[in-house]
């Protein structure tokens, strides 16, 4: 009798598959990676210990008061000074914001001579903590999405405890887009809010007294700030950390959607002053240069810069104080004049 062979059809589907499995198993290991490792880096980067403040003489400041203020509805408590002008002015009010994993003395000890600076040219000074810095309250930081209520807390608290003045924003690296967000935030509400409510009231009265914004080193977003940091200081096996990471720090804050600034900053009504580098060393130059350039483009009367020489990042106050504090002694003297009349 003839014998039939047969061939094992079903053992070639098993050995087809059998790749594809292991392909799609590696595939979600490394998506769980991913996952894991961006959102480790992201809580250990929010949640790092706060700088301390350095010790510092009384007699090193112009006269001030320590000073409470409350954020998150409350659930924050935001340490700061309050500096008075030496001189019997008041040409207006600049409210510092520090940059991620700083305070609110954002040059260390050096940043006295420009408190007793502005001081000296009739400004009342407020220096805060962001939550989670210095001593302020708060168990995490998150590169200015959620500092942009401390931001408006600031406002508010100034509004009720300063006497009246024009308001000016003054930011260092991401404490500009706490700042940024902050400002959009409150002109979505007052734009798109009921006029009748007592939040969009605040919010109209807050944007008109914002007199003038002054940005040392600014980026178009937050997310620029944190791909630096992460692309500093990250393991270059896991490469995607830079990528990722942004994303998992906007969850944890409660803000899913990334900001860009570019269009908003660049078309902001307000003068502008500008500190840093004709090339910033620590952000991507996609994420600063063409912003700043637009800013010129749309606003060259009411946009004004002291760019030094080289590379850098928040450090041409460090490296030529003196022409520092002139860029900003000239912005002053033609926005914020003794003679509110006339100004240009």
């Amino acid at each position: 009798m003839r014998k039939t062979r047969y061939t094992s059809r079903p053992k070639k589907k098993r050995s087809a598959v059998k790749p594809f499995l292991t392909l799609l198993a590696l595939a979600l290991v490394f998506a769980i990676t991913v996952v894991i490792t961006s959102l480790v880096k992201a809580d250990r980067m929010m949640k790092r210990t706060p700088e301390a403040i350095p010790p510092y003489a009384t007699n090193s400041l112009p006269p001030f008061n320590t000073i409470s203020i409350s954020s998150a509805g409350g659930q924050i408590t935001l340490r700061g000074w309050l500096i008075s002008p030496e001189k019997q002015l008041n040409r207006g009010t600049v409210i510092m914001v520090h940059d991620q994993d700083g305070n609110r003395l954002p040059y260390g000890l050096d940043t006295t001579s420009l408190i007793k600076h502005l001081s000296r040219q009739g400004f009342y000074t407020l220096c805060f903590d962001l939550r989670h810095s210095g001593e302020s309250g708060g168990g995490m930081s998150s590169f200015g999405y959620s500092e942009a209520e401390d931001v408006i807390a600031a406002l508010k608290w100034a509004t009720r405890n300063v006497p009246p003045s024009p308001l000016i924003l003054y930011g260092f690296g991401s404490g500009t887009t706490a700042i940024f967000r902050a400002l959009s935030t409150l002109e979505e509400l007052r734009q798109t809010g009921d006029g009748n409510d007592d939040a969009v009231k605040d919010a109209a009265k807050l944007l008109d007294q914002i007199a003038a914004v002054m940005a040392d080193s600014p980026a178009r977003d937050s997310d620029a700030f944190i791909f630096s940091t992460v692309e500093q200081d990250s393991n270059p096996l896991m490469f995607w950390l830079p990528y990722t990471t942004p994303y998992a720090i906007r969850l944890s804050a409660g803000s899913g959607d990334k900001q860009d600034y570019f269009a908003w900053f660049s078309s902001l009504s307000y003068p502008v002053m500008l500190f840093g580098h004709a090339h910033d060393d620590y952000l991507e130059e996609s994420d600063y240069r063409p912003m700043i350039d637009e800013r010129f483009r749309i606003h060259p009367d009411r946009t004004s810069a002291h760019f030094l020489e080289g590379s850098g990042h928040l450090s041409s106050f460090y490296e030529d104080p003196e022409a520092y504090l002139s860029a900003m002694t000239s912005f002053f003297d033609r926005w914020f004049p003794q003679d509110r009349d006339s100004v240009r």
